[in-house]
């Protein structure tokens, strides 16, 4: 029944124009993939692939030296896009989840705010980056939807309870160590304010592919030296000693788990993202669990948060219909 109702879909889709026309249609905007009864044209395939484009040219602007990515891999990465927001789509629809005119104003009056931009300077902004203000609205209202599924199927479904705490305190005891001052390399990836999710999602890949490299023996001053937006990158990241009190929260609290030469994962911090080594530390002792119950509970969170989504995406996926024509 489904495969019907697709082929009659795409039937309709052909029988558009006149025949004359629609052998140039199929060329112009032929269909390059189907997710149950939706299509993906190749001209939403391009458009795709003209924000992938940007999104990489942001990066490149605000990291030079990150590099290209082959065409082929664009692609690929513009239509795993598109059919993401299908099957997203599509479970918004279901769970009956809105986002109001009004939400969406508030959230953009805040980005003005925050830039110091009046309505003329920011669309004029969204214009430099080939989106005019329906677009930017539409991709908002779909990514704030996006997030609140996300909430509603992954992180409410995340409980860590006190039992879970204390046997990760238990089993991590000599990490949690108080600390007076640190020597680090840090290499900050910094995130536009106006960025859409996708365009955060593209910074923190940016920083996940830097850690890979830090992992596989490449040397890290080199790399902070190169990608670093933040302090210390001429130094090839190299900060300190830095009062750990002056640390962000989330900084300290990795920092606190590492020993000397050791790396962190990517962290979030509010202007981006960060990467650390840790190089020297002192005023090591240690920190009762009362003082930490916050920050192994969060860490825990985002650990079992982000392993219930990748799960969710496969579930998501199984149960579509998706199929690739080119």
């Amino acid at each position: 029944m489904l495969r019907r109702s697709v082929s009659c879909l795409m039937l309709a889709v052909l029988l558009i124009a006149p025949a004359a026309l629609c052998q140039a249609e199929e060329v112009v905007n032929r269909v390059v993939a189907i997710v149950d009864d939706e299509v993906i044209t190749s001209l939403d395939l391009e458009r795709s692939i003209r924000r992938v484009k940007m999104d990489l040219a942001r990066m490149e602007a605000n990291q030079p030296g990150s590099g290209g990515m082959p065409p082929t891999q664009i692609r690929r990465l513009a239509l795993e896009r598109l059919i993401d927001d299908k099957i997203f789509a599509a479970e918004v629809k279901r769970a009956n989840l809105l986002v109001t005119d009004e939400e969406i104003e508030q959230y953009i009056n805040r980005v003005k705010r925050a830039n110091k931009l009046t309505e003329d300077d920011f669309v004029a902004s969204l214009s430099r980056q080939g989106m005019t203000l329906q677009e930017y609205r539409d991709n908002l209202r779909r990514d704030i939807l996006k997030q609140r599924l996300i909430t509603r199927e992954v992180k409410k479904q995340v409980v860590i309870t006190d039992t879970d705490v204390e046997k990760y305190y238990q089993e991590h005891k000599d990490q949690y160590q108080n600390l007076d001052e640190v020597k680090l390399r840090a290499l900050f990836l910094k995130v536009d304010p106006k960025s859409s999710l996708a365009g955060e999602n593209a910074v923190r890949q940016k920083a996940e592919n830097l850690l890979s490299q830090i992992k596989n023996g490449a040397d890290f001053g080199k790399l902070a030296q190169q990608s670093s937006q933040g302090p210390g990158a001429e130094r090839g990241g190299r900060l300190g000693p830095v009062k750990a009190s002056d640390l962000l929260p989330t900084m300290r609290q990795a920092l606190g788990e590492l020993k000397p030469g050791q790396t962190s994962e990517v962290l979030q911090i509010p202007q981006g993202f960060v990467i650390m080594q840790l190089i020297e530390r002192s005023g090591d002792k240690g920190l009762p669990l009362e003082s930490v119950k916050a920050q192994i509970r969060q860490k825990l969170e985002q650990q079992n948060t982000e392993k219930r989504f990748r799960t969710w995406m496969k579930e998501l996926r199984a149960k579509n219909y998706v199929k690739i024509i080119d």
